[in-house]
């Protein structure tokens, strides 16, 4: 049967990776759901944001929300994926976090180097200019970690409007950086297509179901090799789709963890800090914290920004919340800042908010972090994913952040606006959901084996299916992901490249 030697389905951290790295080893088609969104095509202000919303109505949409018991995660539909409209922070993960996956720290280490060399982050040169590295120093001493960013700084604007998406050209999102050498390797591009299900043929290989995004004929699409990397719901929600056809093992869809994400804010403080500058993600402090069984986990704290296009409702919000919410916390060396000074600030936000209101001194305090991984994936009626997990704002690490944050108030001064997640009725909001495909030793303890093959129930594998994504993580990282997916990406590379040239070795 003709067709291809491999199809890849997603465009993200992992899909790119492994076009840019296999194109030139038999013919390999990368397929995207979304469409491109070069720079000026990025929506602006809150109005268009919400028309960019990936709906029925609007099957090309940027954004979507999932929304599950306790929880919601945004994805993104795009070629790219979320590095089109994310603050590209690069981080490597502590390898102790690898000690219980099936692939050591030592074995994962120079393929993050190689992520690391194609992505190019560079620290912001203007970061010590906001304030937060001085104040993070203050409150942490020597736990300062100071982050890169995948952007051009020469390029940058500093408009604060990398969420959602550079119109300037100046992020090193993927279509800058591994997608090209795809393309350029001869890697055949299908955007604004989805795949609908997937099955194994008598023969060998795959059959991949293609549709149109925006709605036409199915259409039959046969590869000897497929990887599935749509990203850890859209992976999910593709298995799910084709269950029949592909059965797994009983861990599919369990110890997913939300990577520990969480968002609250230091809410008016003495400090100038730039919070309403809307810049890129620059610094954080990684604190050490031990759970109840003795083990060490990390806690990521980093000196978050309200995005341009929200800083208005923000100012606004944060306002009307910290009016009920206890003010005033004992400043440093015994000395209460005025409420006057403090009412002030609020009030020239409402003017117009600027680098003298309430929210240029406040810390948004945004949270990555080794949480417990204890949700599940639920389907609503479309099959869409969502992670249930009803007392995830409850984790003992996030218990730890937010006592942390009550410390910090009581250095500063400020008035604590604690994770929304934690409010009665609430949800916790996260954009890391992880796992769910989890690598395993054995078909017991994971779904994709340690090359990433797909386990089927018998405990064997499905010869020439692969999942690489965000979805075949162990556990949290602590840090953002997007650095240890590529560099899952470009292992998982090596081994695909034997099996091109060698089906036999699959």
């Amino acid at each position: 049967m003709s067709g291809f030697d491999l199809a890849i389905v997603g465009s993200g951290y992992a899909g790119s990776v492994l076009a840019a790295r296999l194109a030139d080893q038999g013919r390999v088609v990368l397929i995207e759901r979304g469409r491109r969104w070069p720079p000026g095509s990025f929506p602006t202000g809150l109005a268009g944001v919400v028309r960019a919303r990936l709906s029925p109505r609007n099957p090309l949409g940027l954004w979507a929300m999932r929304l599950g018991a306790g929880t919601g995660n945004a994805l993104v539909s795009g070629y790219g994926g979320a590095s089109l409209v994310n603050y590209g922070i690069t981080a490597r993960p502590d390898p102790r976090v690898f000690a219980t996956w099936p692939v050591s720290a030592a074995e994962l280490a120079p393929h993050l180097d190689r992520a690391w060399a194609v992505l190019a982050p560079e620290p912001n040169p203007l970061a010590a200019a906001f304030g937060d590295q001085a104040f993070l120093d203050r409150l942490e001493p020597g736990r300062r970690v100071d982050l890169a960013n995948t952007i051009d700084w020469a390029r940058c604007t500093q408009c604060g409007r990398c969420v959602p998406g550079c119109n300037e050209g100046a992020k090193r999102s993927l279509d800058f950086t591994y997608l090209p050498l795809a393309e350029r390797a001869g890697a055949e591009v299908l955007t604004e297509t989805e795949v609908v299900q997937l099955r194994p043929q008598p023969e060998g290989g795959w059959t991949l179901t293609l549709r149109p995004t925006v709605g036409g004929p199915a259409q039959p699409l046969y590869a000897r090799q497929v990887v599935l990397a749509a990203g850890t719901l859209g992976t999910l929600e593709l298995l799910h789709r084709s269950a029949a056809a592909v059965p797994t093992t009983a861990v599919l869809g369990q110890h997913m963890s939300m990577n520990g994400d969480g968002l609250a804010f230091l809410y008016n403080t003495a400090a100038p800090l730039a919070g309403e500058h809307g810049a890129p993600i620059t610094t954080s402090v990684r604190l050490p914290f031990v759970d109840a069984d003795g083990e060490p986990r990390t806690l990521t704290v980093m000196s978050g920004r309200v995005p341009a296009l929200a800083r208005g409702p923000a100012a606004a919000v944060l306002a009307l919340l910290a009016g009920a919410l206890p003010g005033g916390r004992q400043g440093p060396g015994g000395n209460t800042e005025g409420w006057w000074q403090r009412a002030g600030r609020r009030l020239r936000d409402a003017a117009g908010v600027g680098s003298a209101g309430a929210l240029a001194h406040s810390f948004m305090y945004k949270l990555d972090a080794e949480d417990s991984a204890r949700g599940t994936v639920c389907f609503d009626a479309q099959g869409r994913a969502a992670i249930d997990w009803p007392d995830y704002a409850d984790d003992p690490i996030l218990r730890f952040a937010a006592e942390r944050l009550e410390h910090w108030a009581r250095v500063v001064g400020g008035t604590v606006v604690r994770n929304v997640g934690s409010w009665p009725g609430m949800r916790s909001f996260g954009v890391h959901p992880l796992g769910g495909c989890r690598l395993g030793a054995t078909p017991q303890e994971g779904v994709v084996d340690p090359r990433c093959r797909l386990y089927r129930p018998d405990g064997e594998v499905y010869r020439g299916l692969r999942v690489v994504d965000a979805s075949i993580f162990p556990t949290a990282l602590g840090v953002p992901p997007s650095l240890t997916v590529a560099a899952l990406a470009e292992r998982a590379a090596v081994d695909l490249a034997g099996a091109l040239r060698n089906p036999s070795a699959d």
